[in-house]
């Protein structure tokens, strides 16, 4: 794993000597963890590991403390089961002037092959360039062969370049890189998502999830006992976990569909919707969890422009 992070230490994050640098990890990920607080140290920066306890779900806090100690440190490695990108902990932190690289989910066996062996410079334009047509539009429709069919307003809402490079504006860097997000307007989104590949908290799916939303909540879940579970999830937890938080399209032609959402989402072509919390996408609407799905081969029509169909990405937007 050295190769691979030695790159995201160096060129994603920009370590610098003398840095204070937070590796946050749980027991799942320790070994990814001690991978890059090595090439942290490597650096010449000043690495600290922290293994906390495994949380329940992508979009929980963190411990008080870890919490305390992101803040306080000058770059933040998250190598955790389920991401914190999406807590109040990660937004302290990059208020406070911490540079965060999340690393989700990730593997051992990640970190050596799939999305992270692309050329990372390549796919920084290639992801650039979708961030340019998904920030430019106002209306979007996705559709798929099994069932999708949805539209929604990104007027006013901010997309972004997760390239694997941690940028200032937005405060965090993703690994594996190459996906597009941004946040559809709040109470637009209108009709059904077919989730047919994996779902966060459920892995690779059975059989497909099909999500009905109504002015920008989920209102149905429907499917076999995972979607039974997503159900009971969004359920229990709070108000908003409903809302459609997130669309983003995949921009990785290196990765894989393994059943890790770290990994299935960024495969050039897919796309993925997430419930729950948006705020960390520009949004104003919090929750305790955020959940992505990925639909397998969609049709994306950006205004009237097709930008991916059939899960393959338009051509002209590279050139």
């Amino acid at each position: 794993m050295a190769t691979a992070a030695r790159g995201i230490v160096d060129e994603c994050l920009d370590v610098q000597p003398g840095e204070e640098v937070l590796v946050v990890a749980d027991a799942k990920k320790e070994e990814v963890a001690r991978a890059v607080a090595r090439a942290a140290t490597a650096a010449g920066a000043e690495a600290i590991i922290t293994t906390m306890p495994l949380l329940e779900s992508h979009g929980n806090e963190p411990p008080e403390t870890v919490a305390e100690a992101m803040a306080a440190a000058d770059v933040v490695f998250t190598c955790t089961t389920h991401a914190i990108t999406h807590t109040r902990s990660r937004l302290a932190a990059a208020e406070a002037g911490a540079r965060c690289g999340i690393l989700r989910s990730v593997t051992e066996e990640m970190m050596v092959e799939g999305a992270m062996s692309v050329d990372f410079e390549e796919l920084r334009t290639r992801t650039e360039a979708v961030r340019d047509v998904l920030d430019d539009a106002s209306e979007v429709h996705v559709r798929s062969d099994e069932g999708t069919d949805i539209t929604f307003s990104v007027e006013g809402c901010s997309a972004f370049s997760l390239d694997g490079y941690f940028h200032e504006n937005y405060g965090f860097a993703t690994l594996p890189p190459g996906e597009s997000p941004t946040h559809p307007a709040e109470g637009t989104a209108n009709g059904t998502i077919v989730v047919d590949v994996s779902m966060d908290n459920l892995g690779q799916l059975e059989e497909p999830i099909t999500l009905e939303v109504e002015d920008g909540f989920v209102t149905e879940v429907e499917g076999g006992e995972q979607a039974d579970a997503l159900r009971t999830l969004i359920a229990e937890s709070d108000e908003n976990a409903g809302n459609l938080a997130e669309f983003a399209i995949g921009t990785n032609p290196e990765a894989k569909l393994i059943g890790n959402l770290a990994e299935d989402k960024k495969l050039a072509g897919t796309v993925h919707f997430a419930v729950g919390d948006n705020e960390s996408l520009g949004g104003t609407l919090k929750s305790d969890i955020h959940l992505d799905g990925v639909v397998r081969t969609p049709t994306v029509t950006l205004d009237d422009r097709v930008v991916v169909e059939d899960g393959q990405l338009a051509a002209d937007i590279f050139e």
